[in-house]
């Protein structure tokens, strides 16, 4: 099931989660990169919230652009992501298709993919 498919209270929670776990690893002396995940519009507000301007964020297409919907989703999310969060580097931790980050690499961002085999 794709993030944007659960219930609105699982995405807050699993967002919650996530920010929890960094602080506190921030807290015990471990550099995290954060790691941004999104649903639609309605959670843009708190899958942005309380990360940084600028820097290094974390995401991955896995399982969310296996379908238009979904795709579409997705390269919505992360416009806005990076129109709220102005990251010099994005990770991800999956594949990397042009026709979702090529335009952005185009911009001068710099986007890394991590190894990943993508069909």
């Amino acid at each position: 099931m794709n993030f944007h498919n659960l219930p609105l209270s699982m995405q807050i929670w699993n967002t919650y989660r996530n920010r929890a776990l960094a602080y506190w690893l921030q807290s015990n002396g471990v550099n995290i990169v954060p790691n941004v995940r999104w649903g639609d519009e309605r959670t843009y507000d708190f899958a942005f919230e309380g990360l940084e301007q600028g820097g290094t964020i974390a995401i991955s297409t896995n399982g969310c652009i296996r379908n238009k919907v979904d795709r579409y989703y997705f390269k919505k999310g992360l416009e806005k992501m990076i129109t709220v969060l102005k990251p010099d580097t994005i990770i991800n931790y999956s594949c990397t298709p042009n026709d979702i980050f090529l335009p952005h690499k185009k911009m001068g961002m710099e986007i890394i993919q991590q190894e990943w085999r993508c069909a």
